[in-house]
């Protein structure tokens, strides 16, 4: 099976070439399309949740969409902690070895 591009930054769920999208290793190389990807299912879930509010479906699913949403939320502040901006892991060596530029 060949490798093919996805449609970064609207969430449709997980493509057929996607067999295993909960598991796709984040690196510096691709953590902006996956950020993105996390948003936009963050986004789906939010209406997903809206949806289901207004038109009476059950709590239980909106308590694993919210869930779902936290899952996320945190899987971003860690890709974004371990694989962000070069800026953003420079200052925290810094911090960490007590260097200053001065």
């Amino acid at each position: 099976m060949g490798m093919q591009k996805g449609h970064y930054g609207k969430y449709t769920g997980n493509a057929k070439w996607s067999m295993d999208h909960a598991h796709t290793r984040v690196t510096k190389g691709n953590y902006k399309a996956t950020e993105r990807d996390d948003a936009a299912h963050i986004d789906y879930l939010k209406r997903d949740i809206l949806y289901d509010d207004h038109h009476g479906h059950s709590d239980e699913k909106m308590t694993a969409d919210e869930k779902h949403i936290s899952k996320l939320a945190g899987d971003m502040k860690y890709d974004k902690k371990h694989h962000g901006s070069a800026a953003h892991l420079h200052d925290e060596f810094t911090r960490k070895n007590n260097i200053d530029h001065k």
